[in-house]
């Protein structure tokens, strides 16, 4: 984290997605909302979704 700390202003967009990635929870409230998240990408009307396709969504989405 140190190191995209540095460069952030190089790379704006990676090094919001590795602090993201990167960061360890320190309660549970984003595991709860992504799961929430889930239940909104991956529905009855949803579910043929290969399950790496369906993580890159609930990825994304949490990162927009």
């Amino acid at each position: 984290l140190i190191w995209w700390k540095t460069y952030e202003k190089d790379y704006p967009v990676l090094s919001q997605i590795a602090k993201d990635y990167l960061t360890i929870q320190a309660t549970s409230v984003p595991s709860e909302r992504a799961f929430s998240i889930s239940g909104l990408t991956i529905s009855k009307t949803r579910n043929r979704l290969d399950p790496e396709t369906a993580r890159a969504i609930i990825c994304m989405k949490n990162w927009i």
